[in-house]
C-alpha cells in the first residue's frame, strides 16, 4: 500500500470564509491569499521528504481536493478551482520535480475535458487525471446535498422520537427503487469517456462504490460484492488505479453510527468484520494473472475466465441493481481438455455473509470482540469441492446461483 495524498479541505487560518461541509466541518473555501496556499503547501511537501525520504515520496500521488464541483465540498467554481490547483501543482514540483500531482477529484466524471485544456494552455504541471463516480451518476439521478445539511437537526428529531438514527438514514436516503432502473455496464461507459479526455494521461478513479448513499443496506450486503466484481472485470483495462471507497465503516462524513451493519461504505465493519464487498476483493485476488478472451453478453450470469498455464479458473457472478430481486440461474460450462479436479468458493446468502450472522444473534447494538471474532470466522471466504464432469476431450461444470451471488471455480 501506498499513500494517494488528496490535499483537503483549507486551514482556517488561511481560509477566505467560513463555509464548511459535512461532520467534519472542513473549511470548504478558497485561501484568501494563494501565495501563503503555495508557501504551506511547500512546506509540507519539505516535512515528508525530511520525514520519509525523496525516494519513498516519490511514489507516491498527490491530488488537489476534493470533488470541487459539489457545493458540499467546494464554495467556489470551476475557475478558481483551476487557479488553486495551478498553485498547488506548482508548489509541488519547485520542492521536487518528479513529485506527482493531478486532479480534478471530481464527482461524475466532470471536468475533465476542461480541466486538461486549462492545464495545456497554461502550461500548468499535470501527471495524472483523477475523478469519482457512482452508478447513479451515468443517469443523472445525483444524491441532492440539501438533506446532508439538515444532519444535526434530523439526529435531534430522531432523539426526541425515539427513532433510531440509523434507520431514519436509509428511510431519507436510500430508495432501491431509484437502483433498480440502472443499466448494466454503467461505469464503463463513463471509465471509457474519462480514458478519452485523459489521452496519454495515467488516468485514477479515486472513488467508486456500488451507491453514493449513506446508510444503504446494501453496503453491508452480497449486492456490493456482485457490484465490485462487475465493475472490475468491465474496467480492468481503462484505469491505472480503481480506488474503492472506503476501507472501513469507521468514517464519519455524516454519522459515525457505531451499531454493526448500518450501511456505511467501508469494506470493514465498524468491529473490522470483513463485509461481502472485501471478500469480492479477496476473491480477486486469487485470480491467476492471464485473462482469456471471451465474448461480451448482457445475460443474467456473466462469466470470465483466467489461467496460469495449468489451471484455469471461471468467474461467474449475477450482477444486478435491482436489490429487490432474488431470481435462481443454473449456469453451464464446458470446456476443451478433460479436468478431473474442481474446487470453488462462494460469496452468497450462505458464504461470506456477516450480516446474516448478526442479524441471528439478535442484532445486538454491540457486539464483543467474541462474537466479532466468531462471525468473522463462520464467514471466512472457504473452499468447496465442485463437481465437474470430463467426457473424452471436454470437461462440464453446473453451478446455481441467485442474483447478485459470486462463484469462482477453479479446475485442473
Amino acid at each position: 500500500m501506498k499513500p494517494f495524498v488528496e490535499l483537503s479541505f483549507m486551514p482556517s487560518a488561511l481560509a477566505s470564509g467560513r463555509e464548511t461541509g459535512l461532520a467534519y466541518n472542513a473549511n470548504i473555501t478558497m485561501p484568501k491569499d494563494l501565495g501563503a496556499w503555495a508557501e504551506f503547501i511547500r512546506a509540507f511537501i519539505r516535512f515528508l521528504l525530511e520525514r520519509y525520504g525523496r525516494e519513498e515520496v516519490e511514489s507516491w500521488y498527490f491530488e488537489v481536493w476534493n470533488e470541487p464541483d459539489l457545493g458540499v465540498f467546494s464554495a467556489s467554481e470551476m475557475p478558481d478551482y483551476f487557479r488553486l490547483y495551478e498553485a498547488t501543482a506548482r508548489a509541488i514540483k519547485a520542492e521536487d520535480p518528479a513529485l506527482r500531482v493531478g486532479g480534478p477529484a471530481t464527482s461524475a466524471c466532470k471536468w475533465l475535458k476542461e480541466f486538461r485544456t486549462f492545464c495545456t494552455q497554461n502550461e500548468v504541471p499535470l501527471d495524472f487525471l483523477s475523478t469519482h463516480h457512482y452508478p447513479g451518476d451515468a443517469f443523472g439521478n445525483l444524491l441532492s446535498a440539501r438533506p446532508a445539511g439538515r444532519l444535526g437537526q434530523i439526529a435531534k428529531e430522531c432523539a426526541e422520537k425515539g427513532v433510531p438514527l440509523g434507520e431514519a438514514m436509509t428511510a431519507l436516503f436510500y430508495d432501491p427503487a431509484e437502483s433498480a432502473a440502472w443499466k448494466k455496464g454503467a461505469f464503463r461507459k463513463l471509465d471509457e469517456a474519462a480514458r478519452e479526455a485523459a489521452g496519454e494521461l495515467p488516468l485514477f478513479i479515486t472513488e467508486w462504490n456500488s451507491t453514493s448513499v449513506f446508510a444503504a443496506p446494501v453496503h453491508d450486503e452480497k449486492y456490493s460484492a456482485a457490484f465490485v466484481v462487475k465493475s472490475v472485470m468491465d474496467a480492468d483495462d481503462i484505469a491505472e488505479g480503481y480506488l474503492f471507497w472506503c476501507c472501513s465503516d469507521v468514517f464519519e462524513e455524516m454519522f459515525d453510527l457505531g451499531k454493526p451493519f448500518h450501511g456505511a461504505f467501508g469494506i470493514l465493519s465498524s468491529d473490522g468484520i470483513p463485509k461481502p464487498n472485501f471478500r469480492a476483493f479477496e476473491l480477486l485476488s486469487k485470480l491467476c494473472p492471464a485473462r482469456l478472451i471471451l465474448p461480451v453478453t448482457d445475460e443474467e450470469v456473466e462469466l470470465a475466465a483466467f489461467t496460469d498455464g495449468e489451471k484455469v479458473q471461471l468467474l461467474l457472478y449475477a450482477q444486478d441493481f435491482d436489490a429487490r430481486k432474488d431470481e435462481a440461474f443454473e449456469a453451464e460450462v464446458r470446456l476443451k481438455g478433460a479436468f478431473t479436479e474442481a474446487a470453488m468458493y462462494r460469496i452468497d446468502d450462505m458464504h461470506c455473509n456477516p450480516k446474516a450472522e448478526w442479524e441471528a444473534m439478535g442484532k445486538p447494538d454491540l457486539l464483543t470482540p467474541a462474537q466479532a471474532e466468531a462471525i468473522r470466522e463462520r464467514t471466512a471466504l472457504s473452499r468447496e469441492p465442485c463437481p465437474v464432469r470430463p467426457d473424452g476431450g471436454e470437461s462440464t461444470v453446473r453451478v446455481c446461483l441467485r442474483t447478485n451471488d459470486i462463484v469462482l471455480i477453479e479446475l485442473k
